[in-house]
């Protein structure tokens, strides 16, 4: 009884306020209850957005399961989105995330990709596009990880932004070509993919000066192009304008703050606390893998100094030396090391950096290979064999001098 009730009220109050207005013949000829909803939903201008009313009359048709309500939640996003009030679609989307609800993967890659919302910072897009990640067809995961690693990009920056409070646009790279990049807001930039002359079609005289200012610029991280000759650079650059953007519009600021020894506060990363010159260059190293750069070994040493700064852990010591191999020239990574027992004046740092030096020289001098996996398992075992030996500051120093001629020799 109680079930008929409920439908005899969606019919005769529910639906009309709606605008649905159905005959109990053509109710009962209606299989699947949702094709109602879908009716209501669609009936009039702006019905989507009544929300409440909309899940109140699917509960009355009998859709009163988790996964009925959120497969009417997902008609109503998809109708708001076409009907163009995409802050309702990004709500809603953001619902159907939290539960689960795998068939709005699509929608959800399409908002978080979209334009800026209210109450839409980068940490809402992540999540939606991992969301999307998470379920979206195999067809689609490329390009929705693309998409992933510039949010990531501009999420570095915009925390890079807020702890320092300097702005990108006082260091970028100067003129005419850049000020027309700068119109254009750093989420659109990321969006582009258009060539060097859309962005700056009236000043074409000038465009190769301002492209060698920022290969130039491009060059003091940079080593490489990762396929072909330098000529790629030129191509990468005029042909992808987010590239271009990046290279003019961050990476001078990026440089400048990675090379501030001042900026030592500590700030959050979301597992990790790293200082703002650290994160600086993180960012720049992610860019550049990400797009196929090689990174210069003095950008790695940076890397490697900024951690392994005093005050140090042995754990902050072991994570520098880590990355200390990947230098291309490995005396590159004693220099560091070098300067790092010179700097130091507590006895369990100096010993920690000893120990460092010495895992670095053996690593190198074992024939250790690229693979970045055989690189973590042999350092590893190197450190676990370090803590279960004896050692004393006697045999510390004996290390370092074996170390120092192995590097040498």
């Amino acid at each position: 009884m109680k079930a008929e009730a409920d439908i005899i009220d969606a019919l005769t109050v529910k639906l009309p306020n709606l605008g649905v207005n159905i005959l109990p013949m053509q109710f009962r000829q209606i299989k699947d209850p949702m094709e109602i909803v879908k009716m209501a939903i669609t009936s009039q201008t702006g019905a989507y957005f009544h929300v409440d009313e909309l899940v109140e009359v699917a509960r009355l048709l009998g859709l009163r399961s988790a996964d009925d309500i959120s497969a009417v939640e997902e008609a109503i996003a998809r109708e708001a989105a076409v009907s163009g009030d995409l802050q309702l679609a990004f709500d809603l989307c953001l619902v159907l995330a939290r539960k689960g609800h795998g068939n709005i993967w699509d929608l959800c890659a399409a908002i978080a990709r979209g334009p800026a919302l209210e109450n839409m910072d980068v940490d809402s897009r992540k999540q939606l596009l991992g969301f999307a990640l998470s379920h979206c067809d195999e067809e689609s995961i490329s390009e929705l990880l693309h998409a992933w690693k510039d949010l990531d990009m501009h999420g570095q920056c915009e925390t890079l932004i807020m702890s320092t409070g300097t702005n990108p646009s006082n260091f970028s790279v100067q003129g005419s070509t850049v000020e027309s990049l700068q119109k254009h807001s750093f989420q659109n930039i990321l969006d582009r993919n258009a060539s060097f002359q859309e962005f700056d079609a009236n000043s074409t005289d000038n465009q190769d000066v301002h492209l060698e200012k920022i290969k130039e610029t491009l060059s003091i991280v940079a080593k490489t192009f990762a396929v072909g000759n330098l000529t790629d650079w030129a191509s990468v650059l005029t042909e992808n304008g987010k590239v271009l953007s990046f290279a003019a519009l961050q990476l001078p600021w990026l440089i400048e703050l990675s090379n501030k020894r001042y900026l030592n506060e500590k700030l959050s990363t979301g597992k990790q606390y790293l200082n703002i010159r650290t994160q600086a260059v993180v960012t720049i190293l992610s860019w550049l893998a990400r797009n196929g750069f090689a990174p210069r070994d003095n950008l790695i040493a940076s890397l490697a100094r900024s951690v392994m700064e005093p005050p140090v852990t042995e754990d902050e010591d072991i994570t520098g030396c880590s990355y200390l191999l990947n230098l291309v020239d490995a005396f590159n990574g004693v220099e560091v090391i070098e300067e790092q027992l010179k700097v130091r004046k507590d006895y369990q740092e100096i010993c920690s950096i000893m120990n460092v030096g010495m895992a670095y020289s053996l690593l190198h001098n074992s024939g250790l290979g690229t693979d970045p996996v055989q690189r973590k398992e042999i350092l590893k075992r190197r450190f676990k064999e370090k803590h279960t030996s004896p050692s004393s500051g006697t045999w510390l120093f004996c290390y370092f001098l074996l170390f120092i001629h192995l590097l040498s020799s």
